[in-house]
């Protein structure tokens, strides 16, 4: 397996033009928890259009290829396709009954991935018919219940990161030793194993429990955010950074305690001024803007009194909509990102806002090809082995390379190759032997290969 950071600038590029393309509408879904409905704003006048197209009262929102997918969550479990063109609904399709679905996520207009809270499969399907292609299994890296609790997704070229929450269930849905990231590569329909020197395939573990917030695309860096809740009634939490192609988390940017609140959700702006929904530990909300740059909360700009403030997002214009889903004082605000002003608001959306997209290509950072391999690693042969073992490995470019051998407990034995090498391809031979010169026992050894930004592992049997 390798991990590299080589495409970062492309990432990069590649979400500015698209971002360039600009958006148009802002989509809001509604409810009065009895009904619930979805509604647009005009981004030029900031208008609420007339027209009203019925959806649940439980929803999230994604866009892709030009239409809108509603997810229509638990009590109806379906994926609800909507045509902004003609303003109707083209189709809708079950997620199976009780599967409460989370979240969905494309790897092309025919193959789509669905979270379902309630179950332990990751749903593979056709979102342009609905039929279900597959699933892929995640009960393996679930509590004691069973039940990953799989959440919010991000494509990050070929990859697909999922959160998992993992909650205990008999003990009211409190976090558990851990939360993880799975990553899932789109081209094979299978979980990538980001830590071969573990046995089992592996996700990597966040710093933080109970990831709640959709993931954020920081486009200087090419690192990701992700808001983790922790225990509710406790600031445990915060704002993490992650790697998404080094598949690690990279600690907090701010926590819950400096944010004044637990984590609802957030919008990313830039290092020194970006936003979130934050609750006090009665239930209050606010909206207030923070630094990631450092690790600050900057100002309280909204506190309307109970669990009010429900979503928000920000547009490509710097324009943020908060979304204040009160009885009694509904509506959408919307604000100038970096000075904080009210731009107009609150908008009448009819029943009280809940979730917010844009007409942008959500939960995709870019449509990318998988990078050029920066190190290479050939399987060892023989293998099994009773003799010497030869590898041969290959680097994009010259650099310092570094191969040793471990065995499972992670002790490392032997130290192969250490030093500059040129660009292109090497070669190293293991005598089977540790640093001593001693013969190691049988068993199943680590061949491990680094240069900067990546690595890879091989496993080698060494017999008697």
């Amino acid at each position: 397996m390798t991990r590299t950071l080589g495409f970062v600038p492309t990432l990069i590029a590649l979400l500015a033009s698209a971002a360039a393309a600009g958006e148009t509408r802002a989509f809001v879904t509604t409810t009065d928890y009895a009904s619930g409905g979805l509604r647009r704003i005009d981004l030029d006048t900031r208008i609420v259009l007339p027209g009203e197209i019925g959806v649940h009262t439980d929803t999230r929102l994604r866009w892709y290829g030009g239409l809108l997918y509603v997810i229509n969550r638990f009590g109806q479990d379906n994926i609800q396709v909507v045509d902004p063109a003609g303003w109707t609904t083209v189709r809708q399709f079950s997620t199976g009954n009780g599967s409460n679905p989370a979240d969905i996520a494309f790897a092309s207009p025919h193959h789509a991935y669905v979270t379902l809270y309630e179950r332990a499969d990751l749903l593979v399907v056709n979102p342009q018919s609905g039929a279900t292609i597959g699933s892929i299994p995640l009960g393996s890296f679930a509590d004691a219940d069973g039940i990953p609790e799989m959440d919010h997704m991000e494509k990050v070229g070929p990859w697909l990161l999922v959160s998992l929450q993992r909650l205990d269930r008999a003990n009211g849905f409190a976090p558990t030793d851990s939360s993880l990231v799975v990553v899932v590569d789109s081209r094979a329909d299978t979980v990538l194993d980001v830590n071969p020197a573990q046995p089992g395939k592996q996700g990597f573990r966040l710093t933080g429990k109970n990831p709640a917030t959709r993931f954020h695309f920081d486009g200087n860096s090419g690192r990701l955010l992700i808001g983790c809740v922790g225990a509710y009634g406790a600031l445990d939490g915060g704002i993490e950074w992650i790697d998404p192609l080094g598949f690690k988390s990279l600690g907090w940017a701010i926590t819950e305690a400096a944010l004044g609140g637990e984590i609802s959700e957030l919008a990313w702006y830039r290092p020194d001024h970006s936003y979130a929904i934050v609750s006090d530990l009665s239930f209050n909300t606010q909206l207030v803007s923070w630094s990631a740059a450092s690790g600050s909360k900057l100002a309280t700009l909204d506190s309307p009194g109970g669990f009010s403030l429900t979503d928000l997002g920000l547009d490509d214009r710097g324009e943020l909509y908060v979304l204040n889903g009160s009885f009694t004082a509904p509506g959408v605000r919307v604000y100038q990102a970096g000075s904080d002003a009210v731009l107009a608001g609150p908008l009448d959306t009819g029943l009280p806002p809940s979730q917010i997209t844009f007409d942008f290509a959500s939960g995709d950072v870019a449509g990318v090809s998988p990078p050029r391999e920066a190190l290479g690693l050939t399987p060892p042969r023989p293998n099994p082995a009773r003799e010497a073992v030869r590898f041969g490995f290959s680097l994009a470019r010259p650099g310092e390379v570094r191969i040793e051998v471990y065995d499972l407990a992670g002790r490392r034995l032997r130290v192969l190759t250490s030093g500059p090498r040129p660009a292109g391809a090497g070669d190293a031979l293991w005598d089977l032997a540790d640093q001593r010169g001693a013969r190691v026992p049988p068993g199943v050894y680590l061949v491990r290969a680094r240069v900067p930004g990546a690595e890879m592992v091989r496993r080698v049997v060494v017999l008697e």
